[in-house]
């Protein structure tokens, strides 16, 4: 049996506040029978300790609220590469039929800029509204995170999707809307039980 090496790095989880998660790509294994997994291992990739503790006990929680066993990665590995019998021993303790990590891919700015133009009417009504028609910029930043899930018998990807939202330092609120996404169409696609 080949154990999954996950490398930690990165930032995690600095998604979504009050906008909805997306799913922009997503990828099945076509050759994966299954069956669905009822035990999942959550790992949260980030260097930050903290971020990664909140987000792998929220997830994990969703996970439990959807029926099905959920264990932290957190309290046998810490944050960074583990070896491969430190991750082989944390799935033997926790039963686990698949793996599932989440990290950031990027982060990118965004710019709106909402044109309000000047009203005309000759030069006295378009001066005064010219003043106060400045258009209104707005900067955000739009996390992609990629989360996947890997087989422990086979040690196999199968299945992956990336998730877009507006950053947010909201971190369990962004969590439970990334698991209750992500949770129907892992179950729709046969992943999860």
């Amino acid at each position: 049996m080949r154990i999954l090496t996950v490398c930690v790095a990165g930032l995690l989880m600095v998604v979504a506040g009050c906008a909805s998660i997306s799913v922009s790509n997503q990828w099945k294994d076509p050759h994966w029978a299954g069956p669905p997994a009822a035990n999942v291992l959550v790992v949260g990739i980030t260097k930050s300790e903290t971020l990664r503790r909140v987000f792998e006990d929220r997830f994990v929680q969703q996970l439990q609220s959807a029926g099905l066993t959920a264990s932290v990665s957190y309290a046998q590995i810490s944050s960074g590469a583990a070896s491969n019998d430190q991750l082989g021993a944390l799935i033997k303790s926790t039963g686990a039929q698949v793996v599932l990590t989440t990290r950031v891919e990027r982060v990118d700015r965004r710019v709106d800029v909402t044109p309000t133009g000047p009203a005309y009417g000759g030069f006295y009504g378009w001066y005064g509204a010219a003043w106060a028609s400045t258009p209104m910029i707005t900067q955000y930043d739009v996390i992609t995170l990629e989360t996947s899930v890997w087989d422990v018998k086979s040690g196999t990807l199968v299945w992956t999707a990336t998730t877009q939202n507006v950053a947010s330092n909201d971190i369990p609120k962004t969590t439970a809307q990334l698991a209750q996404t992500l949770i129907p169409i892992l179950k729709g696609d046969g992943v999860l039980r």
